[in-house]
């Protein structure tokens, strides 16, 4: 009798050791209560890991006074915002947190994510153009090509003040005009997020130290760009009226070898909601634009594919109002024409 209850103890103890005991996971860090496929914050974990690495050391006060939020939790409250574009008290519902640490929170990572920019957007040099001019005549069948250029407007509300009115773009809305250059692959490589939402494409590029750079030869290639832009050498424009067989060919892979800019802006906004209309002050409007930016190139260093619906982006900047464009530069376009397209 004996024996028989030591043995029945004994397979007890067995079938208890072969339940897997239960971890309780701290649902305050989404890092740890949530799955790869819950996790919605823009990013997989893996690159949000990667990201907050780098930025560690920006996110930690000096004073080292009070409680301090985790950079990891700083960065998950930031990418939040970024994602969902609503209000900060929403955001500090979520996390437990008041409006006023949110918006802290924002500003100081937009910031530390910013100043990653000469790290993740790059104009390709000399090397890497090579292999950009391949991809992009491989994906639209024009030749020479190491950007797609166009700029996008991120609405805001009203900065207030005697300057407000040039914010308004033309369709009444207060704005920032936002260039920006991509590869084929929707990479960006250049991006300038300071203009008001009333300056003309073409005076944002002719402003631009990439221009410089591109008419001084510091940096190679040649650039597209709808008809807002003016025509030079280095950037070609779509033709005004096409009439020869040559012009539609030249006219048909202009369009189609410049549309992955469109692309991108369309990725972006969709991956960053915030985007869509920025409630921020304009000095962290204009920081946390450049830091979705840079967090787009790092997604796809990461290959962090979304799962929506491919929502083109309007080419709203322009309107009707082309640019004809340069002596050298008509006479660049005719003979890229006359070379490659009769």
């Amino acid at each position: 009798m004996a024996l028989s209850r030591l043995q029945d103890y004994e397979d007890r103890l067995e079938r208890i050791h072969i339940v897997p005991s239960r971890q309780l996971k701290d649902k305050s860090n989404p890092m740890e209560s949530l799955s790869e496929h819950q996790f919605r914050y823009r990013l997989s974990k893996d690159a949000t890991i990667f990201v907050a690495d780098l930025i560690k050391n920006q996110l930690v006060s000096p004073l080292g006074r009070g409680v301090q939020i985790p950079p990891i939790l700083q960065l998950l409250v930031a990418l939040r915002f970024y994602a969902g574009g609503s209000f900060q008290i929403q955001v500090g519902d979520l996390a437990q947190l008041s409006q006023g640490t949110v918006s802290k929170l924002v500003m100081r990572v937009s910031g530390a994510l910013a100043a990653l920019r000469p790290q993740f957007i790059k104009y390709p040099n000399n090397n890497e153009a090579n292999l950009v001019r391949q991809r992009f005549y491989t994906y639209g069948g024009f030749p020479g090509v190491v950007g797609a250029i166009d700029c996008t407007h991120v609405p805001i509300k009203s900065v207030g003040g005697d300057n407000a009115e040039l914010f308004r773009d033309r369709h009444g809305n207060f704005s920032i005009n936002v260039q920006a250059v991509c590869t084929s692959d929707l990479k960006i490589t250049n991006v300038v997020a300071r203009w008001f939402g009333s300056c003309h494409d073409n005076r944002i590029f002719e402003n631009s130290a990439l221009y410089g750079q591109l008419d001084r030869g510091e940096v190679p290639g040649i650039l597209l760009s709808d008809s807002g832009y003016s025509c030079t050498p280095y950037l070609m424009t779509p033709l005004t009226m096409p009439r020869t067989a040559a012009e539609k060919r030249y006219q048909s892979c202009q369009i189609k070898t410049r549309n992955p800019i469109e692309r991108c802006f369309g990725t972006v906004k969709q991956r960053f909601n915030c985007l869509r209309y920025m409630r921020l002050k304009l000095s962290t409007t204009l920081s946390t634009i450049v830091a979705c930016f840079v967090l787009h190139n790092i997604s796809i260093m990461y290959r962090d594919d979304l799962e929506f619906e491919y929502e083109d982006h309007e080419d709203d900047a322009n309107g009707d109002r082309p640019n004809h464009g340069t002596s050298p530069g008509i006479s660049a376009r005719n003979r890229i024409i006359s070379s490659h397209f009769s």
